[in-house]
């Protein structure tokens, strides 16, 4: 019998390879088990007929952040316009706003975006390929987490920027 390729358990690997604790979801989202760095581990987990979605958080390897709607947007396309050679992982999730993964900041970032989060370290993040009620995920701009991270900075500064132009053109946030 011949086996379809695996890509939960391609990507779970990948993380714990790169230092980032995954753990096993439900397909609404709700963690099951513990945080697991174990490549063994990952593979009794997901190496299976009907893997589990996968979840990360941030870590010393990876910063996870949740940037509003229309900055979100915005932000990305003046990242994208700058041409860089690193471009963040970015899920679009179903309230509009999205998901992204950058390096850790080396400082204080300054004033941030209204609405920008931090997903603290230990807090779940459901990640492509994973499926979820609302359909399978997917990253718009990286293979995550084989493609390396830009900075903090790099990012959530231009996400600023985009809410500050939003703002100056319609006299409101987005």
């Amino acid at each position: 019998m011949i086996r379809r390729k695996n890509a939960l358990l391609d990507t779970a690997l990948a993380c714990v390879e790169r230092g980032i604790p995954v753990q096993a979801a439900t397909i609404s989202g709700t963690p099951v088990g513990e945080w697991i760095t174990d490549v063994e581990a990952v593979r009794a987990v997901w190496d299976v007929d009907e893997p589990p979605s996968l979840a990360i958080t941030s870590c010393p390897a990876v910063a996870v952040w949740r940037l509003p709607r229309v900055a979100g947007a915005y932000g990305k396309r003046l990242y994208e316009q700058q041409r860089p050679g690193v471009w963040p992982p970015t899920m679009k999730l179903p309230d509009g706003d999205w998901i992204t993964c950058t390096l850790q900041p080396d400082g204080d970032l300054g004033p941030l975006a209204t609405g920008v989060e931090y997903i603290a370290p230990g807090t779940p993040v459901v990640i492509p390929p994973s499926t979820t009620a609302n359909g399978r995920l997917h990253w718009d701009g990286s293979k995550f987490p084989l493609h390396p991270l830009p900075s903090a900075d790099a990012v959530l500064s231009e996400v600023l920027r985009a809410e500050q132009e939003h703002v100056e053109l319609y006299g409101q946030l987005g």
